[in-house]
C-alpha cells in the first residue's frame, strides 16, 4: 500500500529529484520496507484516521526510504550494497565492509515518533 505520492514526496518532503518513471517502483520498495520494521502496523488500518502527528512521520518515512534507496541503489534491500573492493592498475578502493543497511536512518528516525518500532504485540479488534 502506497503511503504517499509523488507529490507529497516532492512539495511537502522536498526530497532529492526522482526519475518520475523510477518513482512507483521506489515507492513500492520503500512502502514495503517500511512495513516490514514497523512489523505491518498499519497494514489494514487507515492512516489518515490516526494523529496526525503520526501520520506525517509514518510518511515522512516512506520518503527518506525513497530517498535512500534511490540514493544508494534499490539493490540495498536485497542485500546487495555493492563491490567491497575495486582495483584498476594501481588504483585500488575499499569500503572496509561497512555494507549500506537497507533502512534509512532518517526513516527509523521518523518512525520512532510513531510508536510502531516497538517489539511489542499489536492487537487489532
Amino acid at each position: 500500500m502506497p503511503y504517499i505520492d509523488q507529490t507529497f514526496y516532492t512539495d511537502v518532503y522536498k526530497g532529492t529529484p526522482v526519475n518520475a518513471d523510477a518513482f512507483p517502483r521506489l515507492l513500492e520498495r520503500a512502502c514495503d520496507s517500511i512495513d516490514h520494521i514497523t512489523n505491518y502496523a498499519v497494514v489494514g488500518r487507515d492512516l489518515d484516521s490516526m494523529h496526525q502527528v503520526i501520520q506525517l512521520n509514518f510518511k515522512k518515512a516512506a520518503a527518506a526510504q525513497i530517498e535512500y534507496l534511490s540514493s544508494v541503489g534499490e539493490a540495498v534491500v536485497h542485500g546487495i550494497s555493492g563491490p567491497a573492493n575495486v582495483s584498476v592498475g594501481a588504483f585500488s578502493y575499499s569500503e572496509g565492509g561497512n555494507a549500506a543497511t537497507p533502512i534509512s536512518p532518517a526513516a527509523v528516525s521518523y518512525l520512532r515518533a510513531t510508536g510502531f518500532l516497538n517489539g511489542g504485540v499489536t492487537v487489532i479488534g
